[in-house]
C-alpha cells in the first residue's frame, strides 16, 4: 500500500476537493461561499488543519460526542485511510492542543453565518395546516465544562440547596414542526436580566422575515406583547392562556368558540425610554377569537387565536395546537441523542472549556441536526413517507456508519451510496409511534407533590379527538353516544374509599330502602 510520507503531503492532496458526506450536497456550497467571503480560501503550505477541514471537524465533532477531538478527526478521515491507503500510519494526525487553537481563530461568528445561510435557503418549507407552516417557540438549556470563563460568562443556576454542578446556557429556539427544522435560535446567560425566554423570543422576532407563519405557543410563554408582535407582522398565533387573562366577550361563533377583546398595555416602540430610567407604555386592543374546551379526566382549557377564518373549526385548531409538542421531541434527539456521551465522562451537552468555543459549538450542533432532519425530509419524499414518523436516532446511526465511506468515494460510487443511504434511511419506521393514550400522574419515587405509583397505575387507551368537547358547541349526538364515561379510579385513603363505597350502594337503592 503505498501512502504519503507526511500527514501534510496527504492533507495536501485531498482538502482541494474534501467535503464531508453526505451532508455537502446540501452544505458545500454555503460554506464554499462563506469561506471566499471571508478569505479563507488560502493557507500556508503544510497545514493540516486547513480551514475547510476544520470547519467540517468541528461540525462532525457534534454528532460524533461519544470520541475526543482527535478520534473524531481520525473517524472523519477513515474512509482515506481504509479505502484508499493515502493516510501515513499515525495515531494522532495533528499535536495536542492544535485543534482547540485553530478553532479559537476560526471563532463562532462563522458558525452563526453558516447557519443563517442555510436556513436562508429553506425559507420554503411545504404548509402544514391551510396553508400555513406551523412553528413553535420553546426554551432548553445546555451544560457545559465547569471552568472559570464559563462561569464568569453563563452562570450556574442555583436553588435553596445551593448552586448546580455545571454552568448552563439557556437557548430559545423555533421549530418548524411539519419538517422539525431548528429555523432560527436565540440564546444567552442561564441568569441576568434579559436572559429570560420571552427576552430571547423578541431576538427572534425582530428579525423574522418567512411569511405564512403559525405560532403554536405555551401558556408560559404568553404576553400580550408578543401576541402584538406577531399579528402586527401579519403573522398567526395559537396560544395556550393563563387563568390571569381577562377577556371582553361580544359574539359567539357557530362552533362553540366566540370572539373577544384582549386589551392592555405594552412598551410603546415609538417613545424611547425616559430620562429616569421608565418606560413608555401605550393601551393596546386586538381582537381574538377564544376556544374553550375540556376533555373529561382533564383540567378545561382555553386557547387564543387570530385565526378568524370559521371555515378552520375550533376542533381543528384544538387537535393541531398539541403538535407543539415535537419540539421537545427535536430537544430530545438534540441533547439526548445528538450529544450522547460516553460513560464516564462528563456528561454535559458541550464540550467546551471557553465560552466562545461554546457558542461555535452551539451553532454546529444545530447545523448537524438541521442536515440529518434535511437527509430525513429527503428520504421520506423519495419513499413517499412522512418524516415525522422515521426514527431519529435509526437515521443518525446509519450517517455515522456512512459518511466516512462517502467522504472518500468517488463521484460515481458516492451517488450510488448515497441513493442507497436513503432507502436505509426511509425504511427507519419508529417501531412504537405516538399513541392515542394517558397515563396517570404518579411517580415511582416520592419526591414531589405527586402520589406514588402503584400497580394499578396503568396507562389508557383514550380516543382523545373523540372524547373532545368545545365548550359552547351544540353536542352532536352521534359523537355523545359513541363516548364513554370515565369511571374514576377510587381514592388511596381508607376514608375516602369507605365513602366512595358508601356512594355508590346509596346510588343503587331504591327510595323504599332508605332508611328514615
Amino acid at each position: 500500500m503505498s501512502y504519503f510520507a507526511t500527514m501534510a503531503e496527504a492533507i495536501e492532496h485531498i482538502a482541494p476537493s474534501f467535503s464531508f458526506a453526505p451532508f455537502a450536497e446540501i452544505l458545500q456550497p454555503h460554506l464554499e461561499e462563506l469561506l471566499a467571503e471571508r478569505g479563507l480560501t488560502k493557507f500556508r503550505q503544510g497545514t493540516v488543519l486547513v480551514p475547510k477541514i476544520l470547519i467540517w471537524l468541528v461540525l462532525a465533532m457534534t454528532i460524533r460526542r461519544d470520541l475526543d477531538y482527535h478520534k473524531v478527526f481520525n473517524w472523519m478521515l477513515s474512509g482515506y485511510r481504509w479505502l484508499t491507503g493515502l493516510l501515513p500510519p499515525l495515531g494522532k494526525i495533528v499535536s495536542d492542543g492544535a485543534i482547540s487553537h485553530a478553532r479559537v481563530k476560526i471563532g463562532a461568528e462563522f458558525f452563526h453565518r453558516l447557519f443563517v445561510k442555510l436556513m436562508a435557503s429553506f425559507k420554503e418549507i411545504a404548509p402544514d395546516f391551510h396553508g400555513r407552516v406551523s412553528v413553535a417557540f420553546d426554551g432548553a438549556t445546555g451544560t457545559m465544562p465547569d471552568s472559570e470563563a464559563n462561569r464568569q460568562e453563563y452562570n450556574k443556576p442555583t436553588s435553596g440547596r445551593g448552586a448546580a454542578a455545571f454552568p448552563q446556557v439557556r437557548w430559545v429556539a423555533l421549530l418548524a414542526v411539519s419538517a422539525r427544522l431548528v429555523v432560527d435560535i436565540a440564546y444567552g446567560s442561564y441568569v441576568g436580566k434579559g436572559t429570560g425566554e420571552r427576552a430571547l423570543m423578541s431576538q427572534i422576532l425582530a428579525r423574522l422575515s418567512h411569511k405564512l407563519l403559525l405560532f403554536l405557543l405555551d401558556a408560559g410563554l404568553y404576553s400580550l406583547e408578543m401576541l402584538w408582535t406577531i399579528d402586527h407582522k401579519q403573522q398567526e398565533f395559537l396560544v395556550k392562556t393563563p387563568k390571569t387573562v381577562k377577556l371582553k366577550r361580544f359574539k359567539t361563533l357557530s362552533d362553540g368558540s366566540y370572539l373577544a377583546w384582549l386589551s392592555g398595555k405594552i412598551i410603546d416602540p415609538d417613545h424611547p425610554t425616559r430620562e429616569e430610567g421608565r418606560r413608555c407604555w401605550k393601551q393596546v386592543n386586538m381582537l381574538v377569537r377564544v376556544i374553550d374546551y375540556t376533555i373529561p379526566g382533564f383540567r378545561p382549557g382555553r386557547l387564543l387565536t387570530n385565526i378568524l377564518d370559521t371555515d378552520i373549526t375550533a376542533r381543528e385548531l384544538v387537535g393541531h395546537y398539541h403538535q407543539r409538542w415535537d419540539i421537545e421531541i427535536s430537544f430530545d434527539e438534540i441533547k439526548t441523542h445528538l450529544c450522547a456521551t460516553l460513560s464516564g465522562q462528563s456528561p454535559t451537552i458541550f464540550r467546551s472549556k471557553r465560552p466562545d468555543l461554546v457558542a461555535q459549538e452551539l451553532y454546529a450542533m444545530l447545523i448537524m441536526y438541521n442536515l440529518v432532519r434535511l437527509l430525513i425530509v429527503q428520504a421520506a419524499a423519495a419513499h413517499h413517507k412522512n418524516p415525522r414518523f422515521i426514527s431519529f436516532l435509526d437515521a443518525l446511526q446509519h450517517i455515522i456508519d456512512a459518511a466516512p465511506l462517502l467522504t472518500a468515494a468517488n463521484s460515481e460510487q458516492r451517488q450510488a451510496q448515497f441513493n442507497y443511504l436513503l432507502a436505509l434511511i426511509a425504511d427507519c419506521d419508529i417501531d412504537r409511534p405516538r399513541r392515542q393514550r394517558v397515563n396517570p400522574r404518579v411517580v415511582k419515587v416520592k419526591m414531589s407533590k405527586f402520589r406514588k405509583k402503584r400497580e394499578t397505575d396503568k396507562s389508557v387507551q383514550r380516543n382523545l379527538e373523540q372524547e373532545l368537547e368545545i365548550i359552547g358547541e351544540k353536542p352532536n349526538p352521534s359523537t355523545a353516544l359513541a363516548v364513554k364515561p370515565k369511571i374514576p379510579n377510587p381514592p388511596d385513603d381508607f376514608l375516602a374509599l369507605t365513602i366512595f363505597a358508601l356512594c355508590i350502594v346509596m346510588a343503587t337503592c331504591d327510595a323504599s330502602d332508605m332508611p328514615p
